[in-house]
């Protein structure tokens, strides 16, 4: 049975669909402008990386794709000037929607009170699958909240 896991499905796909619009309302000024203590871009990158803390197994590494892990967890802020490009993070995301969309198939309802192993072993505590579903999705509409703070400052609509 999947009824539970096609609900949350709904706010899962809106929450990446806004993460790829956002890559797309934002001029090549905001795609470089601060979102609070990092970049508009890098909020949208940060969010596509985490998809491997949220979804893979026991030991296996997050991939950073097309830039660096310590800059996708906000540990190095990049040059201002050096963003990764749109289509880079774009065609990353598309990569990490796509594993995410997976990780989610294989899961019905009766798995979701079940234990995840990756995400207990990374967190050092055990966790469900159902409470890194949930975190996925909070996680993404947090870093769309960021962005729109920073289009609506800039004059722009948010997405959300």
């Amino acid at each position: 049975m999947k009824g539970i896991i096609e609900e949350l499905r709904k706010n899962y796909e809106r929450g990446f669909g806004f993460l790829f619009q956002q890559i797309e309302e934002a001029s090549d000024d905001l795609w470089k402008a601060r979102a609070g203590q990092c970049s508009y871009w890098q909020h949208v990158y940060h969010a596509f990386v985490c998809v491997d803390y949220f979804t893979l197994p026991v030991g296996a590494d997050l991939d950073p794709g097309p830039g660096t892990l310590k800059v996708a967890m906000f540990e190095e802020l990049p040059e201002s000037g050096n963003p990764l490009s749109k289509d880079a993070v774009r065609e990353f995301g598309k990569r990490k929607k796509a594993q995410a969309d997976a990780w989610l198939d294989g899961l019905n309802d009766d798995d979701l009170p079940k234990k995840h192993e990756g995400c207990s072993a990374r967190r050092k505590t055990e966790v469900t699958n159902g409470m890194m579903l949930s975190n996925l999705i909070a996680h993404n509409f947090y870093h769309v909240g960021c962005n729109d703070t920073t289009l609506r400052e800039n004059g722009r609509s948010g997405v959300y």
